[in-house]
């Protein structure tokens, strides 16, 4: 990755480890795993279970509460105790934040004296950490803002507690990554050291879907063709259902192949209009390792978000997946992928989406290896140097500054 040392990286996620969604966090930390020891701090708390069971394994009074500490994908996975009974405050409560981060960052520390750790890079995703993690000993904070979290919908009674936790971050990290556009040009405000890093995709992983020996999944391979094809979380605040309804409606004969767990980070989300739809198949969420196989199944794949004040900060991971994996492509109208519209077909309301939807059933085999090219240059491992090029620079500016003096 072209770092010139080795380096420890304490990393406060936004997500747990295993929770089944594969996004940022998994992607860059695996990789960094690579060259660095990366330590991947769990958000959330344990579940009632998951402490039980170590109850049952540690003995004494204190051993549910101890940090819990497993070896993922070549790196470290922190799991620490947090009341589950928080979740019914509101997140700008003092008791949640207590709880949800900076009790997380004192039993980090705690962890990091136990086992020497001096100074880290300390790499944040959850803007709710506010400025906590850089009281710890660090080389480096890192804040690498992959999404608009005062527009989550179960933030919206604590968006300026986020804001505020958001700003104040900004201002005491070191360095602060951005994944859009318009993440970018809100955070460089707060930090001179700001850089814009789209996201990418695991282009080999989704390749896969060019093998013609890859067994495509019998619960798509058996719906009328063609299929059109998502893969993400089926969020209302993001999946425009509406456009999908109103292709359902339009072509009858198609078959809609939803593949993502439904409400995630939106409980309200309602899809009994999406089941009743004859030719619209919620399948679930399926891990991340089968993807490939469900996207070979699809005959045109398609990202078809609102548009709002979420997404306008979002590039979705799910882009450079399906364009590695050959099939043609529908979008609406996101700001952060329009560099690559003339790669995809792009729509800008119900009618126009199941135009390019039938547009897209005629791709050629020139459209279909330029997407395929387009994806190999945009790989995790070309983003991973990137960020780590930023990172060692400002260690050095730190290092000349330090020694300046």
């Amino acid at each position: 990755m072209g770092s010139p040392g080795r380096h420890t990286i304490l990393c406060f996620s936004s997500q747990r480890w295993d929770d089944g969604m594969w996004t940022n966090k998994q992607h860059i930390m695996s990789r960094l795993a690579r060259d660095h020891d990366v330590i991947h701090v769990n958000f959330g708390p344990r579940s009632l279970s998951r402490i039980v069971l170590d109850a049952t394994k540690q003995k004494g009074p204190l051993s549910p509460i101890r940090p819990r500490a497993e070896r993922r994908n070549g790196l470290t996975v922190l799991d620490f105790w947090a009341p589950n009974i928080t979740k019914f405050l509101p997140h700008s409560s003092a008791l949640r934040t207590l709880t949800d981060f900076d009790l997380r960052v004192e039993l980090a520390r705690r962890y990091m004296t136990k086992h020497r750790i001096e100074s880290p890079i300390v790499w944040v995703y959850h803007p709710g950490y506010g400025p906590r993690p850089t009281s710890l000993p660090h080389s480096l904070v890192v804040y690498d803002c992959v999404d608009e979290y005062t527009a989550f919908p179960e933030l919206r009674a604590s968006r300026e507690w986020m804001a505020e936790r958001e700003r104040k971050l900004c201002e005491a990290a070191d360095v602060v990554f951005c994944t859009a556009p318009s993440l970018y040009e809100t955070k460089k405000k707060f930090n001179p050291h700001t850089h814009l890093v789209h996201n990418v995709g695991d282009a080999d992983h989704f390749k896969r879907a060019l093998d013609p020996t890859l067994e495509v999944p019998s619960e798509i391979a058996g719906l009328p063709r063609p299929i059109i094809g998502f893969v993400g979380a089926v969020s209302d605040y993001k999946l425009n259902t509406d456009w999908i309804l109103h292709l359902a409606r339009q072509r009858p004969s198609w078959s809609i192949a939803i593949v993502g767990p439904v409400g995630l980070s939106d409980p309200s989300t309602d899809v009994s209009r999406l089941k009743a739809a004859p030719n619209v198949h919620l399948l679930g969420h399926r891990p991340y390792e089968v993807l490939p196989a469900y996207v070979k199944g699809f005959d045109v794949a398609v990202i078809p978000y609102r548009l709002n004040e979420y997404t306008r900060g979002v590039f979705p991971i799910k882009f450079f997946e399906f364009l590695a994996s050959g099939r043609p492509v529908v979008i609406s109208e996101l700001p952060a992928l329009r560099e690559f519209y003339d790669t995809v077909l792009v729509a800008s309301d119900a009618d126009e989406f199941v135009e390019r939807c039938q547009t897209a059933l005629g791709d050629t085999e020139a459209a279909r290896r330029s997407r395929i090219e387009l994806a190999s240059r945009h790989t995790w491992s070309d983003r991973v140097r990137k960020l780590m090029a930023h990172v060692d620079e400002r260690l050095a500016e730190k290092e000349s500054s330090r020694v300046g003096r």
